[in-house]
């Protein structure tokens, strides 16, 4: 596809959105509407058009702040250099509750780079930032990021997934157990116990991918 090929406001979104990628910015649909001056509705219709040629990338989840960002072709067709600082950026999208569940708002506080040299991140991936001590029996302690893959379909059991809790708007990690028709969301401390709703109920997020440590000492069991 050539940049002849895409003309009018798909094309002025698509040199938006580069252009706010490259100045730091989180773009999303309503931050484009503000930047060409044009209702959200309208930047909707434009943002699926340019994914559907694979020009962005954008996986809209239900509750969550999605970024919107320019793949490679995208990059190509917009003629727009990119930042060296744009290459591989994963947003880290607010806390996620590790204990007591948590409002999950999807706000990205930070861009981190270069996590593909230690994880298997892929375009669309996203990182939270743990609060809460329910998953330290594998290592994750508060503090700590943990890589999400977005997911809709049935998890496999044992797998570490992001879930949202039924008719609340909180999302936990926890891992997941299938059973007929309930699952079961199990943390790694003996401190937290089994949490059980009926399948339908719980609306899947994502699938861990990885984690990283916070990065700081912890006590010992004697608190030295």
């Amino acid at each position: 596809m050539t940049q002849d090929e895409l003309t009018g406001r798909p094309r002025d979104v698509l040199h938006k959105i580069a252009e706010l990628e490259n100045a730091g910015e989180l773009v999303t649909i309503q931050r484009v509407g503000e930047a060409l001056h044009l209702p959200r509705q309208n930047i909707w219709g434009y943002v699926r058009k340019l994914q559907e040629r694979g020009l962005i990338v954008y996986n809209p989840a239900e509750r969550f702040t999605t970024p919107i960002r320019l793949s490679e072709a995208g990059w190509r067709v917009s003629q727009v250099p990119r930042a060296a600082s744009v290459d591989l950026r994963f947003p880290i999208l607010g806390e996620i509750a590790a204990g007591q569940p948590t409002l999950a708002d999807g706000q990205v506080e930070a861009y981190a780079t270069r996590l593909q040299d230690v994880l298997d991140l892929r375009e669309g991936d996203f990182l939270l930032k743990v609060r809460g001590d329910s998953m330290t029996g594998i290592g994750i302690y508060p503090g700590a990021l943990v890589a999400i893959r977005p997911q809709q379909e049935e998890p496999l059991s044992g797998e570490i997934m992001l879930v949202t809790l039924p008719t609340e708007n909180t999302a936990t990690l926890k891992r997941w157990h299938r059973n007929n028709g309930t699952v079961t969301l199990t943390s790694e401390n003996p401190e937290y116990g089994p949490m059980t709703f009926k399948v339908e109920e719980v609306l899947i997020q994502g699938c861990m991918v990885g984690h990283i440590g916070a990065g700081r000492s912890r006590r010992t069991q004697n608190g030295e």
